[in-house]
C-alpha cells in the first residue's frame, strides 16, 4: 500500500508527470484499440494480424519479426535525435495527432477500400509511433519529476501503460464482434487525439534546443547518432544498462512465445484451465513487481543489484521449470518470469535516466528500442532453428541456462565499472 501511495503521490505532486502520463496511459489504450481492430483483417503469411507473442509457429514468429521490428530498428536511432533536438511535448502532440489522421481516412473511408499493403503501412505507423511515444516519455519522465522518485515514476508508467492497452484491446475485441470495425478504428482515433490533448498541457518535458535550417539540421543528424553511440559507450551505466535489457528482452520474447506454444497443446488437451493460470500468474508477478520496486532498492545496496536480482529470478524460473510442460509448471514460470522482469525493467529505466543529461537521453532510448527489436529477431532465429514439438521444454530451460551464464558476464560488467559498490548512484 505504501508502493502504491508513493507512486499515486506523484500525480498530486508534478502536473507534468500526471499530464505526461495522461497521454502516455491514453496512447497505449488507443493502441489497444486500434490494432486489436486492424490486425486481424491483414492475413499476413497464413497467420491473421501481427501478434507476435501469440504466433502460431516459428515460421509465423521469424515473419512477424521480421517484417514488424527490422524497419523500425533502422529508423530509431534517427528518432533518437529527433527526441533530443525537438520539442518533446510538440512531438507528443504530432505523433499522435500524426497516427490518428491517417487511421481516420480508414474508419471515414472502410477498411476494404485501401488494401492490404496501406493497411500493413497504417499498422506499421501504429507501432512506429507507439515507440516513438514510449521513449520520448522515458527520456521526459526525469525533467517532469525534477530527478526524484524515478523509481516510482518508471513503475507507474510501465503497470499503468499496460493497464491500459490491455484495457484498450479488450474494449475493441468485444466492440469488433457488435458492430463493424470502422467505428472501432475512429474510436481509437478520438483516443489517440485526446492523447495529444493532454500532451498539451506537459509544461516541462525536457530542454528544447535552438531551431536550425532544414539543411543544417540534416547535416548534423548522423553526428548526433554518433555522438550518442559514444557518450553511451563512455558512460557504462547506460551501456551496461542497454546491453542487459536486450538479453532479459530476448529471455521474455522466447519465453513467452514459447510457453504459448506449449499452452495451446495443453488446451488441445482440454485443459483450459491453464489459460487462466498462465494469464494471471504473469499479471500477478508484474503487478508484485510493481509493488516490491521501491522497497527491494531502499534494502538493495544499489540499484545494479535489483537489476541483476531480478534478471536471475527470470533465468532461473525458466532454466528450472521450462522442460516441464504441465499446467501448474507453466503457472509458476510465467508468475516468476513476470516478477523478474518488470522489476529488471523498472529499475534498467532508472539506470538509464540516472546516468544520461537530458541532451542524450533520447539516443539512449533510441537504443533501447533497437534493442527491443533486435532481441525479438534473434529470438525469432532461435525459435526458427532450433524449436521442435518434442523437445520444446528444454529448449526453454536451455535458454534459460544460456540467460544465467550471460547474466553472469553481464554482472562481471557492472562490477567492472563500479556499479555494484555501494557508492554508485541509488534512486531515490
Amino acid at each position: 500500500m505504501s508502493m502504491i501511495r508513493r507512486g499515486l503521490s506523484l500525480f498530486g505532486r508534478s502536473p507534468d508527470f500526471a499530464w505526461l502520463m495522461v497521454s502516455q496511459f491514453l496512447a497505449q489504450a488507443g493502441d489497444g484499440i486500434v490494432q486489436t481492430a486492424v490486425a486481424k483483417f491483414i492475413v499476413f503469411g497464413g497467420q491473421r494480424g501481427f501478434d507476435i507473442e501469440g504466433a502460431r509457429s516459428p515460421d509465423d514468429l521469424m515473419r512477424i519479426a521480421l517484417y514488424v521490428f527490422v524497419p523500425y530498428a533502422l529508423l530509431s536511432p534517427f528518432l533518437g535525435v529527433v527526441i533530443d533536438r525537438w520539442d518533446r511535448r510538440r512531438l507528443l502532440i504530432a505523433t499522435n495527432a500524426l497516427r490518428a489522421g491517417v487511421l481516420l481516412f480508414f474508419g471515414i473511408f472502410g477498411i476494404g477500400v485501401f488494401g492490404d499493403a496501406a493497411l500493413f503501412v497504417a499498422f506499421l505507423l501504429t507501432l512506429a509511433c507507439t515507440r516513438v511515444v514510449l521513449a520520448t516519455k522515458a527520456a521526459a519522465l526525469p525533467v517532469a519529476l525534477d530527478g526524484e522518485s524515478l523509481v516510482e515514476g518508471n513503475a507507474v508508467s510501465q503497470l499503468g501503460g499496460a493497464m491500459f492497452q490491455l484495457a484498450g484491446a479488450g474494449a475493441a475485441f468485444v466492440a469488433a464482434t457488435l458492430v463493424p470495425v470502422e467505428p472501432v478504428v475512429v474510436a481509437g482515433v478520438a483516443v489517440y487525439i485526446a492523447a495529444a490533448a493532454a500532451a498539451r498541457l506537459v509544461a516541462r518535458a525536457g530542454q528544447v534546443h535552438a531551431a536550425r535550417r532544414l539543411p543544417e539540421e540534416i547535416r548534423r543528424v548522423v553526428h548526433n547518432i554518433a555522438a550518442g553511440m559514444r557518450e553511451v559507450r563512455a558512460t557504462p551505466q547506460a551501456a551496461a544498462s542497454i546491453a542487459t535489457y536486450f538479453w532479459l528482452r530476448f529471455l521474455w520474447s522466447f519465453s513467452i512465445v514459447g510457453i504459448g506454444f506449449i499452452a495451446r497443446t495443453l488446451v488441445r488437451d482440454d485443459d483450459f484451465l491453464v489459460l487462466a493460470l498462465t494469464g494471471g500468474a504473469g499479471a500477478l508477478g508484474a503487478v508484485l513487481g510493481f509493488l516490491w520496486a521501491r522497497p527491494l532498492l531502499a534494502r538493495a545496496a544499489t540499484t545494479a543489484h535489483v537489476v541483476l536480482g531480478g534478471s536471475a529470478l527470470a533465468g532461473a524460473s525458466v532454466a528450472v521449470l521450462g522442460a516441464l510442460e504441465a499446467a501448474i509448471a507453466v503457472a509458476v514460470l510465467t508468475f516468476f518470469l513476470g516478477l523478474g522482469f518488470f522489476l529488471g525493467k523498472i529499475t534498467l529505466d532508472t539506470l538509464v535516466q540516472q546516468a544520461l543529461g537530458d541532451d542524450f537521453r533520447g539516443r539512449a532510448f533510441s537504443l533501447y528500442d533497437i534493442a527491443y527489436n533486435v532481441a525479438w529477431v534473434v529470438a525469432a532465429a532461435v525459435m526458427k532453428v532450433w524449436w521442435s514439438p518434442a523437445v520444446q521444454g528444454r529448449i526453454i530451460a536451455v535458454v534459460g541456462a544460456v540467460f544465467l551464464a550471460g547474466l553472469a558476464g553481464l554482472g562481471a560488467w557492472y562490477r567492472r565499472a563500479g556499479l555494484l559498490r555501494v557508492s554508485a548512484p541509488v534512486s531515490t
